[in-house]
């Protein structure tokens, strides 16, 4: 069973809008700590509104029936190179047969895409949704990256011997040097971020300036070993299904490699889980690079039973010198 494969366009941001709220109600079965307010369609009709008279995308139709729509915007550099984006609410297909939906509107976009110079794609896809990630999959895709919540109980600690106290403007050194420890570790093997910004002591000065922000240390002794970085969520750092005023999110964290797997980022976030719970919060977020090696799997797993979405990138070489000679 093929669709017909159209050009978005204002008439079908209704059924689009609809369909995202949707697909995002039925993520909240496997997700109940979710923000309700996604699941109506008109939070998100003004952000399709506002992205399809900028960039072109395409819809699939079935029977007259929208069924799906892709539609992304363009990144003018990640990790190097000009990318188009689809969030998570700027694509959706029927979940009954998203993985022919999704592939066959991909075949018709991704060309306007690497016409464009955009020859990385990265598309966001709601976690639950896995025959459609099987079709990404297929296409060549990759996962990058993984958004997750929690609720806000506490974890069973084991670490025995560290010390976890809530840093200040007094902990400049420390915080300075751990988050450059952190930038450090990711730019190296399997992940290769590229560190191409140092956060000084201006920036930290200014962070811990909000009330609503919180830097947690682990300590030997007086050194810092291990921090857990926690903040209101921000664009760019977690999903927009996430921002709301009763989520907390982790924008930061890293242990020393020689105490790596002994729990103390279990213990960091149980610091952050009962500060969000006296702020009243009701969930916990953060964003996971998927190719970095996890050690601490109780602090992780704990996320990743309700993992929001996944991140998918395809930025192949051949890509690139086909679309050069076809241009």
């Amino acid at each position: 069973m093929s669709h017909e494969i159209v050009p978005l366009t204002d008439k079908h941001l209704s059924d689009a809008a609809a369909l995202v709220a949707a697909r995002y109600r039925s993520l909240r079965e496997h997700a109940p700590s979710m923000p309700s307010r996604y699941q109506d369609a008109d939070v998100i009709l003004p952000w399709l509104s506002d992205l399809a008279r900028q960039a072109p995308g395409v819809a699939a139709i079935h029977g007259g029936r929208l069924v799906g729509f892709l539609v992304g915007h363009v990144i003018p550099e990640f990790r190097g190179e000009r990318t188009v984006f689809s969030p998570e609410w700027a694509n959706a297909a029927d979940l009954l047969n998203s993985r022919q939906i999704y592939q066959e509107m991909y075949a018709n976009l991704s060309g306007r895409w690497t016409a464009n110079g955009c020859f990385t794609h990265l598309i966001c896809m709601l976690a639950h949704d896995q025959e459609g990630i099987q079709g990404w999959h297929w296409q060549g895709f990759g996962l990058i990256a993984a958004d997750a919540v929690r609720d806000l109980r506490s974890i069973q600690e084991t670490t025995a011997g560290i010390d976890i106290r809530q840093g200040s403007s007094q902990d400049l050194d420390q915080a300075i040097r751990l988050t450059d420890a952190l930038q450090r570790h990711l730019a190296a093997a399997p992940t290769f971020l590229a560190y191409t910004h140092r956060a000084h002591a201006a920036w930290w000065e200014e962070w811990f300036a909000s009330p609503a922000n919180a830097l947690w240390l682990a300590l030997e002794g007086t050194q810092a070993v291990a921090f857990m970085k926690q903040e209101p969520p921000v664009e760019h750092d977690v999903s927009v299904f996430f921002r709301d005023d009763r989520s907390t999110s982790i924008t930061g964290a890293f242990t020393a490699e020689r105490l790596r797997g002994r729990g103390i980022a279990t213990a960091l976030l149980n610091q952050v889980l009962g500060r969000a719970r006296c702020q009243h919060c009701e969930r916990c977020a953060v964003s996971l690079a998927t190719d970095v090696p996890i050690r601490d799997e109780c602090a992780c797993g704990s996320f990743l039973d309700e993992a929001l979405s996944a991140g998918l990138l395809w930025a192949g070489p051949s890509r690139q010198q086909t679309g050069c000679l076809g241009q």
